[in-house]
């Protein structure tokens, strides 16, 4: 009798102890990262009288605290890619480094110089503020090149992160696996502590990337990327690798490879991440380079379309000395980037079509014995260009893209069998830096043409009272009808028309050597007579913009009457290509990337803040949405793993009571003993 009461007794204590020391832990861990709070169950003993085994688990929803994993992941994705963008946000929207605000003081400069063409200072002044517009836009392409090698900096940080954080869960899913769990106490304590440590190494790791856990039947946990890729198991876990890309040294490429958990070898795989598949802090820094590097070259575009747009204008007109405007800025050459050093490829951008220049990514590829051209747009979709847009130039090593403003020249002819059949692939942002490098050219404020190069002069004895007019002045060079001689004059070409007499019905146009090149029809009013005149046949006789002026005719006019455009020599007090450098703030100069639609300077730039902004701004309410939910998943995953005191403490004192209970059993067998040994 005593004897079972000594069993039962030493049970029940060791039992309750086993109880005390799960509730004490529990409290002790209160405040531990990654604890889960424990529980121990006990079982009535089916032989003997007295407590059974006890089993301690954790206390968890497994399914809540894999959508924390999930939520975790789409939380910082959202963080990272909104840090990656606030400086470039910030420093673009403010007014004291906005780029369309030093465009409208130059524009606004430009416009008192033309009201005295002749005063070098205000002419001073305006070669100033052209000089603030390229600065301008000089340190905020710095400050967001700064912006992205500080975001790569943070990538590659995460990818330090992510390896260690892999290598911890594959190790310790390899112990796991192989602990061997008896009914030893303190081991037993171990491996709940050890599945503790994984689930907080699994849960840091859902920071960095998007991540889903697979559960097997030996206790392994297989960790996926939500692309599918492994992470971790027991036998392996993956290393990841940031280098810089073959093509862009601002860009990131994550590669992934795997190590064995045993022997640590690295195989040879070496697997490009895809950056919209990665999730998490990693994926939120690489999509925010994305768009960086998108802004970059939207605002590169931007200064191409303003810089070719005063080059054209200046050159349409004469300068304060007399002579042919010259380009304004220079716009540098750029260099792309081949994967053989065999081969080279340069970017140049046609004078005169700064307005179908687009902010693409262009790739030349050599395969199979021919060359394939494609654009990438700012979602990485990859397009070919066809043939049909595309002209081989006579000197065979030049490719004009017909509907984008640029050709490119090939250090090879773009014939070369060798390079054509090597698989060579070439890489260009034209816009990316394009006018990084770039220089004003004229060093003296005279060098502005404010002046148009020709002028009109209405016969004095005409019979009607109808005078000519400049409509435009707007290009100059050979296949125009002015060219620029070598002494920097402009000069007629043979064919330009230069002599308009009204027949009584049509107004009929004369060239430079009295050939008769067409007609106007008398229903235009005397409107821009080149623009709309007919040749013999009655199809347009300019229907490409030339001669690169225009004329207007207005009155009443009469048969015979007689009007000229001539050269304007002398005419520095002239301001009609100054007034016509001043329209180009309300011009359509700068094409939307990927659309027809061409827009203005400013309206550009505001489409880039409009962008930028938008995308910043979506990324902090996304980020905003994702914590909410992020939290909510916690709060419900620690209202049941998270250790509550008032419970802990109210299980303390019960577990207190019962185990001085059992004492009491043991107390009671002892004396009983002891009065059977005395009863003999």
């Amino acid at each position: 009798m005593s004897s079972d009461l000594i069993i039962t007794g030493k049970t029940g204590v060791l039992n309750q102890q086993r109880l005390l020391n799960s509730t004490s832990n529990n409290i002790n861990n209160v405040n531990t990262e990654g604890f889960i709070r424990k529980e121990t169950q006990t079982y009535t003993s089916c032989v003997d009288w007295g407590v059974g085994a006890t089993y301690t688990r954790r206390i968890y929803d497994q399914y809540v605290q894999r959508q924390m994993y999930v939520d975790s992941g789409a939380y910082n994705y959202h963080k990272a890619f909104a840090e990656g963008l606030d400086s470039a946000d910030k420093l673009l929207s403010d007014d004291a480094n906005s780029l369309a605000n030093a465009m409208s003081d130059f524009f606004d400069e430009l416009s008192t110089a033309a009201a005295l063409p002749t005063s070098s200072s205000n002419r001073q002044a305006v070669l100033q503020d052209l000089k603030s517009v390229l600065y301008r836009y000089q340190q905020a392409n710095e400050s967001i090149r700064s912006t992205i090698d500080d975001v790569n900096g943070r990538i590659h940080d995460n990818v330090t992160n992510i390896n260690s954080l892999t290598e911890s869960i594959g190790k310790i899913n390899r112990q796991i696996h192989s602990i061997n769990i008896g009914e030893n106490d303190v081991q037993g304590e171990v491996f709940l502590q050890m599945l503790d440590e994984r689930d907080r190494l699994i849960n840091e790791l859902s920071e960095y990337v998007s991540v889903q856990v697979v559960e097997q039947s030996n206790g392994d946990y297989e960790v996926y990327m939500d692309n599918g890729m492994l992470l971790a198991n027991g036998e392996t876990y993956a290393s990841l690798t940031d280098k810089i890309d073959t093509f862009d040294a601002t860009k990131r490429d994550i590669y992934l490879s795997y190590r064995s958990v045993v022997t640590t070898s690295l195989d040879k795989s070496n697997i490009v991440l895809s950056d919209d598949k990665i999730g998490g802090s990693l994926g939120g820094y690489l999509n925010a380079t994305d768009e960086l590097r998108y802004t970059l070259r939207e605002m590169g575009k931007l200064m191409v379309a303003f810089s070719d747009g005063l080059n054209v204008q200046n050159q349409a007109g004469f300068t304060l000395e007399d002579v042919a405007g010259s380009r304004i800025v220079k716009l540098e050459d750029i260099n792309a980037v081949c994967d053989n050093p065999n081969y080279a490829m340069t970017t140049s951008f046609i004078e005169g079509q700064g307005t179908k220049v687009q902010g693409y990514i262009y790739e030349v590829d050599c395969i199979g014995g021919q060359m394939h051209v494609y654009t990438i747009d700012s979602e990485n979709k990859r397009t070919e260009i066809p043939a049909t847009e595309l002209t081989l130039e006579s000197d065979g090593h030049t490719i004009t893209l017909n509907d984008h403003g640029i050709q490119m020249y090939f250090k090879e002819r773009y014939d070369d069998a060798t390079m054509l059949g090597s698989g060579s692939r070439f890489r260009v942002q034209p816009t990316f830096d394009a006018c990084l490098d770039a220089e004003i050219l004229i060093n003296k404020p005279e060098d502005f043409a404010f002046a148009s190069a020709v002028r009109t002069k209405t016969a004095s004895n005409n019979y009607g009272n109808a005078v000519i007019s400049l409509a435009s002045c707007t290009n100059t060079g050979p296949g125009y009808g002015v060219y620029i001689d070598g002494n920097r004059k402009p000069q007629f070409n043979t064919d330009a028309p230069n002599k308009v007499v009204f027949d009584g019905t049509n107004y009929v146009i004369f060239a430079n050597d009295g050939t008769q090149l067409g007609y106007t029809p008398a229903s235009t009013d005397g409107i821009k007579i080149f623009a709309n005149a007919l040749d013999a046949s009655g199809n347009k006789l300019y229907p490409d913009g030339k001669p690169g002026y225009d004329i207007n005719i207005t009155g009443t006019v009469k048969k015979g009457d007689t009007f000229t455009v001539e050269i304007n020599n002398g005419g520095q007090a002239d301001n009609s290509n100054a007034n016509a450098l001043i329209s180009l703030r309300k011009s359509a100069l700068v094409r939307d990337t990927g659309s027809s639609k061409v827009v203005t300077c400013n309206e550009g730039y505001a489409n880039i803040l409009a962008h930028l902004g938008s995308v910043s701004s979506s990324a902090l309410s996304n980020g905003e949405a994702a914590k909410t939910k992020y939290d909510q998943t916690v709060a419900m995953y620690e209202s049941k793993s998270g250790v509550n005191l008032d419970e802990e403490a109210a299980n303390l004192l019960m577990f207190q009571q019962s185990y001085q209970a059992c004492a009491k059993i043991i107390e009671a067998s002892q004396t009983i003993f002891n009065a059977l040994i005395q009863a003999f």
